[in-house]
């Protein structure tokens, strides 16, 4: 029995035969073609005769064309590989020089923030090393109120560290305020710029004393005022106030501010003068303590017994004898006496002659705060800490009317 195979089937076959027929005369064709021509080649070489060249010229006319656009094509995908290439190492050496610099910009930022950490414990150096005699102690602020200003924050020290209520805290050579409501750990501090501070103060120039009080609550800006000052002498512009020592603990000389304008003339209740404070109530993170304690001086024993006293008697005065020789009157000198020693008691001692008896000096614990020389603007310095301002020559004061006023 035949099996029937489908014309489909059939037909496939039939194609694909001819068609490896016709791969097949063409690959014969090929090799004879190519065979062919490189035989002329060689018949070429050998004879030398031109007329063999033409087949090669003329298969050269027809490969040249198709061998240069093949090289065209290969070129372009090449430069095309080599450009994706470069970019990508472009890329990546963008992406190395962008990290690079990143970590230089955080090593600038972090050596800025060193130096300047630097700067503001070299300034707490100095200051604690040229008021030893005050018992500095360097604070931390850990704590503040709302808003832009430093009114009232509180520091990581407390009565544990010898701190007590109403000491003198610094900054960068100027007073920020004092101590309250002081805890073992902790402590809270009002400054000068906070409208319930009040503090004993003096004008370096004049020595007037008067009341610094805080305005922060009234305008809402870092100012200070100075109450109760004499009327007939009116401060300049420029004159540094610094503390006077009366009244709470605080060393003398601490510098608060400088004299901006004067409402002095105006009526009783306005006369003050605006003092715009040294301190930077704005950037606090480190502040000084001075656990100053005043001593009272050693009161000297005045006190006498009448066994230590010894009456001594004067001298009565005695008549002089006169002598009348003619018209002329001699008058006698009397024989003198020996006049009675002294007795002394028995517990008294004869006080040496030719010296004073020496005095008690003030009391230790008697200091004046003194600003660091690296805080310092000016070049003449005092006692005080502070610079005093040029003497100015006198000059005619101008009516009150004619001064600056600030607006309550």
């Amino acid at each position: 029995m035949k099996l029937r195979v489908p014309k489909k089937e059939r037909r496939k076959s039939g194609d694909s035969r001819g068609k490896h027929i016709l791969r097949n005369v063409l690959i014969v064709l090929s090799v004879l073609i190519v065979m062919a021509l490189a035989g002329t080649h060689l018949l070429k070489l050998i004879t030398g005769n031109e007329m063999l060249a033409i087949p090669e010229n003329g298969v050269a006319a027809v490969v040249t064309p198709l061998q240069s656009g093949f090289a065209s094509v290969v070129n372009w995908i090449s430069d095309y590989f080599y450009t994706l290439k470069l970019r990508s190492r472009l890329e990546l050496e963008y992406n190395n020089l962008r990290q690079e610099n990143e970590q230089l910009t955080y090593q600038a930022m972090l050596a800025g923030e060193l130096q300047h950490k630097l700067s503001v414990y070299e300034n707490l150096f100095d200051e604690v090393s040229d008021n030893e005699q005050l018992n500095p102690l360097v604070a931390t602020v850990i704590g503040r109120e709302s808003g832009n200003y430093f009114s009232v924050f509180t520091i990581n020290k407390g009565t544990r560290d010898g701190i007590k209520d109403y000491m003198a805290v610094t900054m960068s050579g100027a007073l920020v305020g004092y101590t309250y409501n002081t805890k073992t750990t902790s402590a809270s501090v009002r400054t000068i710029i906070d409208s319930e501070a009040s503090i004993a103060g003096l004008i370096s120039t004049s020595r007037d004393q008067g009341t610094v009080r805080g305005t922060l609550g009234i305008d809402g800006q870092p100012m200070c005022r100075m109450y109760y000052l004499p009327e007939e002498n009116l401060p300049r512009p420029g004159d540094q106030v610094v503390t006077s020592g009366v009244g709470m603990s605080f060393p003398k000389g601490i510098p608060i501010g400088t004299v901006r304008e004067s409402t002095r003339g105006m009526e009783s209740n306005k006369q003050y003068i605006v003092v715009e404070p040294s301190a930077d109530f704005q950037h606090i993170e480190y502040v000084i303590v001075l656990r100053y304690q005043p001593e009272a001086e050693a009161v000297e024993d005045r006190s006498s017994s009448s066994d230590s006293l010894t009456l001594v008697p004067l001298e009565s005065i005695q008549p002089v004898p006169t002598v009348l020789i003619g018209s002329d009157t001699y008058q006698l000198a009397p024989t003198p006496t020996p006049s009675p020693e002294p007795t002394l008691a028995p517990d008294e001692t004869p006080a040496p002659t030719g010296a004073a008896t020496p005095r008690p000096t003030s009391g230790s614990g008697s200091y004046e705060y003194q600003v660091p020389s690296s805080l310092q603007n000016g070049a003449t310095n005092n006692s005080y800490g502070f610079t005093l301002a040029p003497t100015a020559t006198p000059t005619p004061t101008a009516p009150p009317l004619d001064l600056s006023v600030e607006e309550d």
